[in-house]
């Protein structure tokens, strides 16, 4: 019978114990017309699986519409992944992180106040149902026993990052579900940071896995995922890395101790299209995913192999050769003798049925020596080698005691083997044999004796046949593959013209959502992806600024179309302050939101890094009056010895001090105004919990510096607690009093609006440099070039600033590119950054791109440069 088991420590299919290599390939990152290719590609490496995540909110597009047709095929993928000989890990989440949009969970689960995402409550595991409902069947159609790719299915997502109350009975929900609609084969659960019990439950029917991602250059690496594959034994689990780096040099170091399924995480590269970037929380704090998405995998973004591809199919060819033999191996740990002068100490598996695979680490730039049963081993700078020692050949009666190059075939049957080896130079193999012996040789391979009972074969190519009492062996040599030219940039050429016009009013652009209305986040006005845009026309004569709450993810304010520039805000209050007074009674104010994309993952020091975060602003505030609050507070303590004596001393806020740290003083005072306010801490670095009456309203931080108070009335006390690590200053208070503006038109732009709009605009032949005016939008189109280029993928790189690209093709959303970098308070993350790709099977139409200026001032596009490999360096870009 077909099976997949995970038993004990060993990943078994069909009984047989095997070591996997599993790239991650994201389908819907790339068009389904080059899904084939990609698998193709993949297979090419060696590896023997993909794991695939799919993204709920990419199949549920609307609440209770689904869609699995066309580029969102799931079925299809699946068949073609079988076609290509690739095992499946499927990961349909529900959370799947992914640096997708929301993690993949539907934004408008957070419409529902009770329901609780990534939870083990009725509500939000009623919604979860739904989507297995729709998605499960599909796997289960496709899995291994029968005889479709699908051997694992992973549920939920590194949840030992998320602060779920109950994991073994959420997960136990999900796997309930999993199984109910039609999962057979083994559950498996990642452990983002290396918590098992939590991220997996300690359930039975859920496996534990680990994501690992240490420094490349790392020279503890070993014991850190021996720790993990102990632990993993203890519980009679096989180590399965769900997830890890890239680069082939740590996947060898990784193998070496004795992992089962190993997972390089964006090995085969994409790219965003759709409204499918996020915002995350890496490095700097709001990051915005990037167009590209690649982090050095060795397929780029197009498909096409990078530099490492060579030692990917020399690991893959090693892993086959030994098969059986290295996935039922165990972990033997250090191997001091064996060290000479490498960085990293050997480590060393005990291979089933005898003989030991060595892991040889240099991390030093020039090359070190080991020794391999005294063989001295030559490890270049900057590679791992692996290497057999005392390996039984029992079908001839000998033992292969050394190499000084890596398997990449073994063939054993009675009275036969064959062994094949690749080098960058001259290899040496060192056979243990019995009795007489004889040999013949071609190319440079030769044979010869190296004491008793030993023979010494060397060669680069060719091969030795030896011929002795028990059998033959026969040694092949091939040269190791070499990596590829690096890639030139020839092929490019600079854009000089193009067709441009302008849609600045143009009604198709945006679709009407809601009139008369509150100011609300944009998905209760059920918009979830695009850009939303607040309108309304008032009298602001005695206006100085807005106020915007819970404002996401970049924001822009046109005054009577002024244009007050962007601003990437991390879901706190803005203040967006005039640039001139007001100066007639029917002004039109126009607040335009855009949804780079929800959050993909959990994060407290901003709003709208929490996961379910909304997007847009819920609320906008008409600022009149702008007042110092930076004196005339009187000073309390709070967990400390009590201050003065008598009346409370009187004085600036964080103007009194303590010596003792960290520290938490209370300061307070009484409102003398009325009207709806917020406060403003400016060149601040302290925390300022702030409360009306007792009552907390919120947090003022460096990086929420504005806070929405509400409604205050004369004799309301305002109360700061301002909390001090080292002295930290709190700078500059004020108040923003004014009044609440509702009664918005609101509209929407997606991808449908601007099809609609780049029907409808009329374009005339343009030269670059382009300027796009403040507040402004441009349609530029670049016509198809001949049908012979159009099969491969196009990159594109501009030069330019203060510039959004929103890039259409052949009726569909490519993406979005910062030409210039994003506006203040974000960077980008996930890939370059400069770069937008044209998938060849939709550049027949041409490519259309919609400008819009991002600052105060006019944006400026210089350059187009199309074509050129994705690494390619790229002269006049901006980024």
């Amino acid at each position: 019978m077909r099976t997949v088991e995970l038993s004990g420590t060993e990943l078994r299919i069909d009984g047989v114990p095997r070591v996997l290599l599993c790239a991650s390939l994201f389908p819907f990152r790339v068009p389904r017309e080059q899904w084939r290719d990609r698998l193709d590609a993949v297979a090419r490496l060696g590896y023997h699986a993909v794991d695939v995540y799919v993204p709920w909110n990419f199949h549920e597009t609307e609440p209770g519409q689904w869609d699995f047709t066309g580029q969102r095929d799931l079925d299809h993928f699946l068949r073609l992944a079988g076609e290509a000989g690739l095992l499946v890990l499927a990961r349909p989440g529900p959370y799947i992180c992914s640096e997708w949009d929301g993690g993949a969970l539907p934004a408008w689960l957070s419409l529902d106040g009770d329901l609780r995402l990534r939870q083990n409550e009725p509500r939000y595991l009623a919604e979860v149902d739904r989507w297995y409902a729709q998605v499960v069947p599909i796997l289960a159609r496709h899995q291994y026993p029968t005889g479709g790719p699908v051997v694992l299915v992973q549920v939920e997502n590194e949840l030992d990052f998320f602060d779920c109350d109950d994991p073994a009975g959420y997960l136990d929900a999900l796997a309930g579900s999993a199984r109910r609609h039609g999962i057979t084969v083994p559950l498996v659960a990642c452990a983002g940071q290396g918590d098992i019990a939590r991220a997996a439950g300690g359930l039975a029917d859920v496996v534990a896995a680990v994501n690992l991602y240490p420094s490349d250059d790392a020279p503890d690496m070993e014991q850190h995922a021996a720790y993990f594959e102990a632990a993993l034994r203890k519980q009679d689990l096989p180590m399965l890395v769900t997830e890890t780096n890239r680069l082939h040099r740590t996947l060898k170091r990784l193998l070496a101790c004795g992992v089962r399924l190993l997972g390089p995480y964006l090995q085969a590269s994409g790219w965003n299209g759709e409204y499918g970037t996020a915002v995350n929380n890496w490095g700097d704090l709001l990051g915005f995913m990037t167009h590209d998405y690649d982090f050095g995998g060795v397929l780029d973004p197009t498909g096409a192999e990078r530099a490492d591809a060579a030692e990917a199919r020399r690991l893959a060819a090693l892993v086959d050769a030994l098969g059986p033999r290295l996935a039922a191996a165990v972990p033997a740990g250090p191997v001091t003798e064996a060290a000479g002068d490498l960085t990293v100490v050997p480590y060393a598996l005990d291979l089933a049925g005898g003989g030991q695979l060595l892991s040889l680490t240099n991390l030093a730039d020039v090359d070190a020596t080991a020794r391999n049963n005294g063989l001295p081993v030559t490890v270049p700078a900057g590679t791992c080698l692996l290497v057999l020692r005392d390996l039984p050949l029992t079908e001839v009666g000998a033992r292969l005691t050394a190499t000084d190059a890596e398997l990449t075939g073994l063939v054993a049957q009675p009275g036969s083997v064959r062994v094949t080896v690749a080098s960058r130079g001259p290899a040496t193999l060192l056979l243990a044999v019995t009795g007489a012996w004889s040999s013949r040789a071609d190319g440079d391979a030769v044979a010869g004796t190296s004491g008793p009972g030993t023979v010494r074969i060397t060669g680069t190519a060719g091969s030795v046949r030896l011929t002795t009492p028990a059998g033959t062996v026969t040694v092949g040599f091939a040269p190791a593959e070499p990596p590829p030219a690096p890639p030139a940039a020839d092929r490019s050429r600079t854009v000089t013209a193009v067709l441009a016009g302008t849609d600045d009013g143009d009604p198709t652009a945006w679709t009407a959502t809601a009139r008369r209305t509150p100011a609300l986040p944009l998905e209760r006005l059920g918009v979830y992806r695009g850009a939303g845009r607040y309108r309304i026309t008032a009298d602001l004569r005695d206006v100085c600024g807005l106020v915007l709450r819970a404002a996401a993810d970049v924001v822009d304010v046109r005054v009577d179309r002024t244009a007050l520039g962007w601003t990437a805000n991390g879901g706190g209050d803005l203040w967006v302050p005039f640039t001139a007074p007001v100066t007639h009674p029917g002004t039109e104010v126009a607040v335009t939101a855009r949804i780079w994309g929800h959050t993909n993952f959990d994060d407290s020091r901003l709003p709208s890094l929490r996961l379910g975060s909304l997007r847009g602003v819920a609320g906008v505030l008409a600022v009149t009056d702008v007042t110092d609050l930076s004196t005339g507070w009187l000073v309390g303590s709070w967990g400390q010895p009590a201050v003065g004596a008598g009346l409370p001393p009187r004085g600036d806020l964080g103007g009194w001090m303590s010596s003792r740290f960290p520290q938490t003083m209370r300061y307070r005072r009484t409102v003398e105004w009325s009207g709806t306010a917020a406060l403003r801490a400016e060149d601040g670095q302290a925390r300022l919990d702030v409360a009306v009456n007792g009552t907390r309203v919120g947090t003022l931080t460096p990086l929420t510096p504005v806070l929405w108070l509400g409604d205050l009335h004369p004799g309301d006390e305002l109360t700061v607690d301002v909390h001090r690590t080292w002295g930290e200053p709190v700078g500059r208070l004020s108040l923003l009093r004014g009044r609440v503006v509702d009664d918005w038109d609101v509209t929407r732009q997606a991808t449908g609006e601007l099809l609609a709009s780049r029907r409808q605009a009329q374009l005339t032949s343009v030269d670059l440099p382009l300027v796009v005016p403040a507040g402004q939008a441009r349609w530029l189109h670049l016509p198809a070039e001949e049908p012979g280029d159009a099969t491969t993928d196009l990159t594109v790189r501009f030069a330019g600033t203060g510039l959004l690209a929103t890039a259409l093709s052949d009726g569909r959303n490519l993406g979005r590119v910062w030409i210039g970098g994003p506006p203040p308070g974000a960077t980008l993350r996930g890939g370059r950054g400069d770069l937008l790709i044209v998938p060849g099977p939709w550049r027949h139409t041409g490519l259309d791109l919609y400008l819009e200026a991002t600052t105060a001032d006019a944006g400026h596009l210089h350059t187009i440069i199309t074509g050129g490999p994705v690494d390619a360096p790229q002269e006049g870009t901006d980024q």
